[in-house]
């Protein structure tokens, strides 16, 4: 598994600490077993990413299994993400990794993302 750092990212301060942004990623190819490392200054206690391009959405709280989110695809279904499965989010010391799985399909070629991060 290794880092993807072919992206754009855009953040900005939030209310009480918290941090919002966007990611744009590129038309190059996505590893399906690598992911993105985003450094917010601070490991956060919730987290909301989506993938604005196709409507879909990863939620993650502290406390969750690493690489697990909450998904909720464009036609409003909603799954548990695990590890071993299509993965999601991993908190780190300044913030948090989201995994590029394909089914998962929170990150993809030439789509655009947003997110916000609770302090």
């Amino acid at each position: 598994m290794a880092e993807n750092t072919t992206y754009t990212l855009t953040q900005y301060a939030g209310n009480s600490g918290d941090v919002q942004g966007s990611v744009v990623f590129d038309a190059t190819a996505i590893t399906a077993t690598d992911y993105i490392e985003l450094d917010i200054g601070f490991q956060p206690r919730a987290i909301e990413f989506v993938n604005a391009t196709d409507r879909i959405t990863g939620r993650y709280f502290k406390g969750m299994a690493d690489n697990s989110c909450l998904k909720t695809a464009a036609n409003g279904t909603g799954t548990l993400e695990v590890t071993g499965g299509n993965g999601g989010v991993t908190l780190t010391t300044r913030g948090f990794r989201v995994l590029q799985n394909a089914t998962l399909g929170l990150i993809a070629a030439s789509k655009t993302c947003y997110f916000v991060a609770k302090a």
